[in-house]
């Protein structure tokens, strides 16, 4: 049961509410309300600027790897700095340089192993130095053909094994 001298009536109520709002309202100091909304900036820095990384590809038994959309993307890695168009070809289709990031790794002597993804290509993996991919002894360059042997953008997977 309530005892009755502890019921407001609902004026009084309104008026204690608006009061408390008020307070809640300006109890923070400008400079404080200014930090929050900094800091809260901050946090979103992360988030926002990881969402183009690559992704950590799960590879235990390759040394290194890329899962590569067709238009050049690095979707997924493993010991893979980068993913470039090579600009040898007039048009720059099908030719793609992948950048092996681990200095223990030599290219040119490593097994490479390539697949088209979902696509109907044909694939082509060069370990090591090629003019294609500006001679660079640490890259992978990768040829793509349609079945009439015509330059084509398709997605792919490479691995160092």
């Amino acid at each position: 049961m309530i005892p009755i001298g502890s019921i407001r009536p609902a004026a009084q109520d309104a008026a204690y509410t608006a009061e408390k709002e008020e307070t809640m309202r300006t109890s923070m100091p400008p400079i404080g309300r200014v930090l929050a909304l900094v800091l809260a900036a901050v946090a979103l820095v992360p988030a926002l600027a990881g969402a183009a990384a690559a992704a950590d590809l799960y590879a235990p038994h390759a040394r290194a790897a890329a899962k590569v959309s067709s238009t050049g993307v690095l979707l997924a890695e493993k010991n893979v700095s980068s993913v470039t168009r090579s600009t040898a070809q007039v048009n720059n289709t099908g030719v793609f340089c992948v950048k092996v990031s681990d200095p223990d790794i030599v290219v040119k002597d490593a097994a490479i192993v390539a697949t088209v993804n979902n696509n109907r290509a044909m694939i082509t993996a060069y370990g090591g130095a090629h003019g294609w991919c500006t001679n660079d002894p640490d890259t992978i360059t990768i040829v793509l053909t349609d079945s009439a042997g015509a330059a084509v953008d398709a997605p792919f997977t490479v691995a160092v094994l």
